[in-house]
């Protein structure tokens, strides 16, 4: 996690009672990365916990969120947390499945 960049919260971000869980910069250009977002992490809802994928953009020395990429639900909070701590080591080919709501071909 990249604990030093400036992100700039959209208002419906926090509306929407949504809360990062990590973000990645690309290493190459610095200037793009991804955040890991998650929703109802506490379970005072009455769906199941969703993590959002979201990319961003460095504008004027802060990143901003570009547009949301895709998002997963999960049974319990504790399986969203292993997700998302897993998320950044994920192959290319195992991402692809759960894109498509498929299950992974190696263990997530």
């Amino acid at each position: 996690m990249n604990s030093q960049i400036q992100l700039m919260v959209p208002e419906w971000f926090v509306q929407d009672e949504l809360h990062i869980i990590e973000t990645i910069i690309n290493k190459v250009s610095g200037t793009s990365g991804i955040v890991i977002a998650g929703e109802n992490f506490d379970a005072s809802k009455q769906y199941n916990p969703i993590v959002r994928l979201y990319t961003i953009g460095l504008v004027e020395d802060q990143y901003e969120l570009i547009k949301e990429l895709d998002s997963f639900q999960f049974k319990t909070v504790e399986d969203a947390k292993l997700f998302c701590s897993k998320l950044p080591e994920l192959n290319a080919i195992d991402l692809i499945m759960l894109m498509n709501k498929e299950e992974p071909v190696l263990s997530v």
